[in-house]
């Protein structure tokens, strides 16, 4: 659009200069005529003379006059506003020749020509002057009689043509900056109008994207763009359907997934229940065995195996069984309790577990009491000592502390001065079956689970746990709100 008005006023503006320019050469022309005719010679006493044009009658207001007789002699007049005649400066006057319009040259007019124009071939031409720009036209006169040459240029000032070409040229200016400055407004107006609905839309997909889809629990039933802007047959359209279909699709896949989690929960927990009573009988036939028949070493050492894979398996199945409990959001039971007893115990167990490691701990005075679960809890803590353990050589210091943090929270560290975790499997190590045993050293099999049951405890009682490593130190904390402190499951 600016290239528009830019070329239409460019156009204008040349029409406009270009008129102008032919009738002020007009203009011109006429005046040299009186100039022309009111110089021409008359007898007085015998002698010739040539009366000053500028005085001519009907000459304009601020024309200019010059006459350069046979001995070349130069009068020039021009005209001020208030009508008297005034002699042009002789730099001027220089100018004007330098131009070559004092010379005689083409375009002869005899005297004796009435009408003096016949010959007349000079074409008006503009020269900056002191006073201002002029459109001039010299006309040389020649005296058939006597042979005399003389010159008469007139002019008159551009001024009539640079002032309105000027006012219009700023006109278009201001009126094309007005009428950008219009179509700007009326086209962001009407843009953000078209782009309302896009909006909206927009909304819709921000809402949906900053919603926690990885947890499987979001209710997406709400989550739409209106049925006027869903509509196929336009841009906006055609977007909010698209979009509806997006999340329809995704809803479905997330309503799936939840099935499908649910059912495997299901059976993880009817699984684990289930199998509980079968390990628990053959722990029982192990211990019946071994009290009751005579068994020769290598017997006693296979029947060992049994009772340990026995073990293991039962744990295995118990924290499976917990975190099925815990999936499926069943409410533990929350009491007051010091977590700094629970701490102490956890730290005699782990003694007595490992005695080739050094267990230590802190806890303060004053009783650390948080609400939640005491069974749970404890585990967390002796998942935590048994990891520390399990996954550090011999002579590793494994340091508890129970202390209130500055922002109010309960905090419980553990701290080993072992060889550190791997950075690269931080990001995975409260994940399920999360196993690093090439970066920490294992001295015994590890299921993966214990970690994950941590973190799924802590955040059921709306707490948070993390974990720091380089080399000679670990230090994994829990942080859980006081006692007394509304805790909000995440």
């Amino acid at each position: 659009m600016a290239a528009v008005l830019g070329v239409f006023g460019a156009v204008t503006v040349a029409v406009m200069h270009h008129n102008l320019t032919q009738r002020l050469d007009s203009d011109v022309e006429q005046a040299a005529l009186r100039s022309l005719s009111y110089a021409r010679p008359a007898q007085h006493d015998g002698d010739d003379h040539y009366r000053n044009p500028i005085d001519a009658p009907g000459q304009p207001t601020r024309v200019l006059t010059l006459v350069r007789d046979s001995t070349g002699n130069v009068a020039a007049y021009y005209r001020v506003p208030d009508g008297s005649a005034a002699a042009l400066k002789v730099a001027d006057v220089q100018t004007i020749a330098d131009a070559g319009l004092l010379t005689p040259s083409a375009g002869t007019v005899q005297q004796t020509d009435p009408e003096a124009t016949s010959s007349r071939q000079a074409r008006p031409q503009t020269v900056r002057l002191s006073i201002g720009e002029y459109r001039m036209l010299p006309l040389t006169v020649v005296d058939t009689s006597t042979g005399s040459v003389q010159v008469v240029v007139t002019g008159l000032p551009t001024s009539t043509v640079d002032g309105p070409v000027a006012f219009l040229t700023l006109t278009e200016v201001i009126g094309g900056a007005a009428a950008l400055v219009l179509a700007g407004l009326v086209a962001t107006l009407a843009i953000s109008r078209s782009l309302r609905p896009l909006a909206r839309i927009s909304k819709v997909a921000t809402d949906v994207a900053a919603m926690p889809l990885e947890t499987g629990t979001v209710d997406l039933s709400g989550r739409r763009v209106p049925a006027d802007l869903a509509e196929p047959g336009t841009e906006v359209g055609n977007v909010g359907h698209a979009l509806n279909l997006l999340i329809d699709n995704v809803d479905d896949a997330l309503t799936a997934r939840a099935r499908t989690e649910r059912q495997l929960r299901a059976f993880v927990a009817d699984a684990s229940h289930e199998l509980r009573t079968p390990l628990a009988a053959v722990r029982g036939y192990t211990d019946i065995l071994r009290l009751t028949e005579e068994l020769s070493p290598e017997g006693r050492t296979s029947l060992g195996r049994v009772e340990s894979q026995t073990d293991r398996m039962t744990g295995l199945v118990e924290d499976l069984l917990m975190l099925a409990r815990l999936d499926e959001g069943r409410t533990p039971t929350f009491v007051d309790l010091d977590l700094s007893e629970l701490a102490v115990e956890a730290v005699l167990d782990a003694t007595a577990a490992g005695p080739d490691h050094e267990f230590t701990c802190e806890v303060p005075d004053e009783a650390m009491t948080v609400h939640g679960d005491s069974r749970q809890l404890s585990q967390v803590l002796a998942n935590l000592l048994s990891n520390a353990r399990k996954h550090t050589p011999a002579g590793t210091t494994v340091n508890t502390v129970v202390r209130r943090a500055e922002d109010g929270f309960v905090e419980a560290t553990v701290t080993d001065d072992g060889p550190g975790i791997d950075p690269a499997f931080l990001p995975q190590l409260f994940d399920r079956f999360a196993r690093a045993d090439t970066s920490r050293r294992s001295t015994e099999g590890s299921t993966g689970l214990g970690l994950a049951i941590v973190r799924a405890v802590v955040e059921a009682h709306g707490g948070t746990v993390a974990c720091t490593s380089r080399p000679g130190e670990t230090v994994f904390t829990v942080r859980i709100l006081p006692a007394g402190t509304a805790a909000v499951r995440p």
